[in-house]
C-alpha cells in the first residue's frame, strides 16, 4: 500500500495528538523488523528466540518510560510453565529376530528416506516377545467382523495394517474403527503387549509424526513402519522393541507494562509474541524439513501495534483508567500465557474494564476492512459504528471466543475485542515474512484503536454481556458440537470444560465448567485430541451419553447432537 499522508491530525473528545505517519510507520517497521528476524528463529516458546523478542518489548517499554506491572515490581516477566510434547530419549529401537543376521532399526534415523517411529501416545517401555498379524486390528460385531477371532494376542506384540478392508472411505461401514488409538485400546483388551503398525496400502498416508501435542500416552509401546518399509515378518521370530518418549516441560515469560493513573479500573491491551519456531511447536500448515517461521503477521503485527499504541496512551491526557500492556507467549500452543496471567494472583490486583487484543493487523488490504469480533460482549461496543479513521471499515461478530487471548478474559466475564486483518495464504507458514506487512495499514488500526480508548475515556465501567458462540468446538470434518470451551492447558486425563455455551448440547444436558470429559458415547476420551477424534463420530440428530468427571466423582449423561 502507497503512503497515504505524512501527517493525520486527530480531534478526540478530550484531546487532540498529531500522529506522524512517516515516523510511526517507521516504528512499526522497525519493531516488526527485528520480531520477525530468522535470527529469533521463529519466536517458540521457551525457546533462546523468545527471550530476545521479550529483552526488545522490554527495552522498548523502558525506553518510553512505562513501567513493569508484576507483583514484586522489579520486573517486567510473569513466568508461567507448559507442556510442550514428547521429545525422544536414548533408548528408541526395534530389533527383529531370527533374521539373519539380526537387523536392529533406530527410531527417527533415516533408511533410504524412510523412518521408523512410535506415535505420539505411544507408552514408554521395553518388551520382547512373538509378534502376531492381527489384520487391520478391528472387532465389529454387527458387521460381523473380527481380526482377532481364533487368534491368542495375549502377552505377544500386535502386527497391524492401518486403514480398514474398505480403505480410508469416510462412508465405509468400518470407518468408525479405523483410528489408530482406539485400535490400540483393542489391542490392549486383547492382552498384546506392543502394536506394530504397517502400511501396505499405497493410497493411505503415512501416520502423523507429530509429538508437539500436550497428549496422554497409552501403557504399552506403539510403533509405526512406513510403508516403503514394511519388513519381511514371515522370517522374524521375535520382536524387541524400545520406546523412551520424554515429557517437555517449558518456562515462557509474559511482558507486562503498566500505566498508573491511580484510576479504579484497569484497561489491558494485549497481544502475543510467540510464534512456531521451525514449526515444531504445532499448528504449522508447512510440509517439509523444519525451516524458520518468522510470523511477522502473527503477531509481530500486534505487539508493534501495542508497543506504539502504549507510547501514545503514556502521552496522552487518558486517565480515568490505569492500562495494562500484555505481550503473552504460549498462545500458539493453546493460550498459555493469556491463561496463566487471569488465573494468577496478579490479574486479581486489577480491576479489569475491558481487554482489546491484537493478533494478526498487519495485512489490511486495499478494501481497508478491519475484522472485529468480540461486539456482542458489551452494548459499549457500539461506539465502534461511528469511528472514523482512514476509510476502515469494520466486518463484526459477536463472539467472545475465538483462537487467540481474548478468550481468556472472556471467560472472566471480562468485554473484549479482537481485531483481525484476516487470514492469508502464508498463515502458519515460513513466508509471513516482514516485508509482506502493511505498515500504514498497522498505523491506521492504531488510530483506530487509540479513538475508541478515547471516545469510551469518561463512560467508567463498561457492562459485560455474554455472548452466544456458534462454533466454539467444531472443525470443518465435525457434523455436530458439543457446546463446551476446552481448556487447551489441561494435563490431566480427560478433556477440561472451561466454559459451557448456552442453548448447546453441553448445557441442555446439564455439564459444568470444570467438568472433565472422560467418555462420549463409547470413545473413551484421554485428552484433547481424542475428544476432538470422539466427537468426529457423531452426526447431527445422533443421541448419545457423556461421562464426566465432576469433584472426583463419575457422573453420566444424555447428549442429544
Amino acid at each position: 500500500m502507497n503512503n497515504k499522508y505524512f501527517f493525520i491530525f486527530f480531534l478526540f473528545l478530550t484531546s487532540s495528538i498529531v500522529f506522524s505517519q512517516s515516523a510511526v510507520e517507521e516504528k512499526l517497521k522497525a519493531h516488526v523488523t527485528y520480531l520477525a528476524d530468522d535470527k529469533l528463529e521463529g519466536r517458540a516458546t521457551g525457546s533462546a528466540g523468545e527471550k530476545l523478542a521479550a529483552r526488545y518489548i522490554v527495552s522498548n517499554f523502558m525506553a518510553e518510560g512505562i513501567k513493569p506491572a508484576n507483583i514484586e515490581g522489579k520486573n517486567y516477566l510473569e513466568e508461567f510453565t507448559l507442556n510442550a510434547g514428547r521429545e525422544a530419549g536414548k533408548n528408541n529401537f526395534i530389533e527383529l529376530t531370527g533374521v539373519v543376521p539380526n537387523e536392529r532399526f533406530d527410531f527417527f534415523k533415516d533408511y533410504n528416506g524412510t523412518l521408523i517411529y512410535p506415535l505420539d501416545f505411544s507408552g514408554n517401555g521395553a518388551v520382547n516377545g512373538e509378534y502376531i498379524f492381527c489384520g487391520y486390528g478391528i472387532t465389529a460385531p454387527e458387521l460381523n467382523y473380527d481380526d482377532y477371532k481364533s487368534k491368542n494376542v495375549k502377552g505377544k506384540i500386535a502386527v497391524i495394517k492401518v486403514s480398514t478392508p474398505e480403505g480410508g472411505n469416510p462412508h465405509s461401514s468400518y470407518f468408525k474403527y479405523i483410528d489408530e488409538r482406539d485400535k490400540v485400546k483393542t489391542a490392549i483388551s486383547n492382552g498384546a503387549i506392543a502394536v506394530v503398525f504397517i502400511n501396505e496400502d499405497v493410497d493411505y498416508p503415512e501416520l502423523e509424526k507429530d509429538f508437539s501435542h500436550n497428549i496422554t500416552p497409552v501403557e504399552i509401546p506403539v510403533i509405526y513402519y512406513a510403508k516403503s518399509f514394511v519388513p519381511q515378518f514371515n522370517k522374524v521370530v521375535s520382536i524387541k522393541i524400545s520406546v523412551e518418549l520424554n515429557q517437555i516441560t517449558k518456562i515462557g515469560y509474559n511482558i507486562l507494562a503498566y500505566i498508573d493513573n491511580a484510576a479504579k479500573y484497569t484497561i489491558v491491551v494485549g497481544g502475543h509474541y510467540d510464534h512456531l519456531g521451525y514449526g515444531e511447536t504445532g499448528g504449522s500448515l508447512y510440509r517439509g524439513e523444519p525451516v524458520i517461521h518468522n510470523g511477522a503477521d502473527d503477531n509481530a503485527s500486534g505487539v508493534a501495534l501495542i508497543m506504539e499504541l502504549a507510547k501514545e496512551i503514556n502521552a496522552s491526557n487518558f486517565k480515568n483508567n490505569n492500562y495494562l500492556f500484555i505481550a503473552f507467549s504460549g498462545e500458539e500452543m493453546g493460550l498459555y500465557g493469556s491463561k496463566a496471567f487471569t488465573n494468577s494472583e496478579l490479574a486479581k490486583k486489577y480491576d479489569i474494564n475491558y481487554m482489546l487484543n491484537y493478533d494478526m493487523v498487519g495485512r489490511l488490504d486495499s478494501n481497508k476492512t478491519l475484522i472485529i469480533n468480540g461486539v456482542g460482549t458489551s452494548p459499549s461496543w457500539h461506539v465502534l459504528n461511528s469511528i472514523k479513521v482512514d476509510d476502515i471499515k469494520i466486518k463484526t461478530t459477536e463472539s467472545g471466543v475465538g483462537p487467540s487471548d481474548q478468550t481468556s478474559f472472556y471467560l472472566k466475564d471480562i468485554p473484549v475485542l479482537h481485531f483481525f486483518t484476516g487470514s492469508h495464504s502464508d498463515y502458519h507458514k515460513p513466508g509471513d515474512d516482514a516485508e509482506k506487512i502493511n505498515y500504514s495499514g498497522i498505523e491506521s488500526i492504531l488510530e483506530f484503536s487509540y479513538a475508541l480508548i478515547d471516545s469510551l475515556n469518561n463512560k467508567g465501567e463498561i457492562v459485560f454481556t455474554k455472548t452466544k458462540e456458534d462454533n466454539n468446538d467444531n472443525a470443518p470434518k465435525f457434523t455436530v458440537t458439543l457446546g463446551v470451551i476446552p481448556d487447551y492447558t489441561f494435563e490431566g486425563s480427560g478433556m477440561r470444560i472451561d466454559a459451557v455455551s448456552d442453548g448447546k448440547p453441553a448445557f441442555k444436558a446439564g455439564l459444568l465448567a470444570g467438568d472433565v470429559v472422560i467418555k462420549l458415547g463409547e470413545h473413551d476420551v484421554v485428552d484433547l485430541m481424542s475428544y476432538m477424534k470422539a466427537l468426529s463420530k457423531f452426526n447431527k440428530g445422533d443421541a448419545t451419553t457423556v461421562i464426566i468427571n465432576r469433584n472426583n466423582s463419575a457422573q453420566t449423561f444424555p447428549i442429544q447432537f
